[in-house]
């Protein structure tokens, strides 16, 4: 297990963007981009396990870390504010909204047994929800910008308070689809790009990180942007992931543990391998005897999410110290259990991801 080091992690390279793009951050550390147009590629769950079990050696990639909790919307979030977990309050796949009344799914904001993206906007907007989450997107001026992620995605809560504050935008249908868009709109001269691929994260999930489907979309989608940003010199390329994936070992069934779940407020929330607990119990005694979770109180969880601003914080935050998943489904036979790759702790396996600098 490690602990985040806001000193040069994904924050920093967040930093590094918004500075780029001439939208001041008070920020901790920063990772300087040099050149004149910058092209940031995301690969969902891209892991630098991954990476390195894929055979992919190149001399501009090196190692860094995701930020905590290490799961697409904490991560996402961080990327395009430029702020840390601590400020923006996006704390998992699944969080508490205490003037909502409950736990939210951040990504689709929406209740988390339901799939229907955005159900609650009609009642209340997102950044009244979340309002310490700030996109640099929205400040950039007299500049020509683009996201192409896959459609369906592109104009959701989520996305327009965090990528989807560019001036054009090309969703895809499919990978070849993606790829095309991607090519093409090198050729238009834009000042900022920034390209998701879900491809890699999906596939760990269902078959596992090192399964042959994940390692060869792996390398196969790695290789393709590669060649590409090698063609294309007047911007710089930046690769990284949000996180990696375990190999789950065990997937614990939470919700069966009467005794554990009476001691909770709430249901567990944030994702299956970064639990946060609200209880008026000692929970960090409870579980430290129960289960193989490091437990942070309150007192300990600047160290997780960096600066710490105006925010709603669990009483602990239980992290497993192995491979087990720690599954609380809202859906009554849902398949978050059956899932094979897992991510949101702070395994190396999970925390730390490649950066890939071309033409940088």
């Amino acid at each position: 297990m490690i602990l985040p080091n806001y000193n040069e992690n994904l924050y920093s390279l967040a930093c590094g963007i918004s500075d780029f793009l001439g939208v001041n951050r008070e920020c901790l550390s920063k990772i300087d981009i040099s050149g004149r147009r910058l092209v940031v590629i995301l690969m969902d769950g891209f892991g630098w396990n991954i990476m390195q079990k894929a055979n992919i050696n190149k001399p501009e990639a090196r190692k860094i870390q995701t930020v905590f909790p290490s799961t697409t919307s904490t991560v996402l979030t961080t990327l395009f504010t430029a702020m840390t977990p601590g400020e923006h309050g996006i704390l998992g796949y699944n969080t508490f909204v205490k003037n909502m009344g409950g736990i939210i799914n951040t990504l689709k904001y929406t209740h988390p047994a339901i799939d229907e993206r955005d159900s609650l906007k009609g009642a209340v907007p997102f950044d009244k929800a979340f309002p310490n989450v700030r996109g640099y997107l929205q400040e950039i001026k007299d500049k020509k910008t683009l996201d192409i992620v896959p459609k369906g995605i592109e104009d959701t809560e989520f996305s327009k308070a965090t990528h989807a504050r560019t001036t054009e935008h090309k969703p895809y249908v499919d990978f070849w689809d993606a790829m095309y868009l991607f090519s093409q709109s090198l050729n238009n001269n834009y000042d900022f790009i920034y390209f998701y691929l879900p491809y890699v994260d999906t596939l760990a999930h269902k078959h596992g990180p090192y399964a042959e489907p994940t390692i060869s979309a792996a390398r196969e989608i790695f290789e393709s942007i590669y060649s590409i940003a090698n063609k294309f010199n007047q911007y710089t390329f930046i690769i990284t992931a949000d996180h990696g994936h375990v190999m789950v070992s065990d997937n614990i069934n939470i919700k069966e543990d009467k005794e554990f779940m009476g001691m909770l407020d709430v249901p567990p929330y944030g994702d299956s391998r970064a639990l946060f607990l609200r209880s008026r119990y000692d929970m960090k005694t409870y579980l430290s005897h129960k289960f193989n979770l490091k437990i942070f109180t309150k007192i300990e969880m600047e160290k997780l999410f960096g600066k710490i601003g105006n925010i709603d914080l669990p009483d602990f935050i239980a992290v497993p110290e192995d491979n087990k998943a720690y599954i609380f489904d809202y859906k009554e036979n849902g398949d978050y259990g059956k899932l094979k790759g897992h991510h949101g702790g702070l395994l190396e396996e999970e925390f730390e991801i490649p950066l890939v600098t071309i033409n940088g």
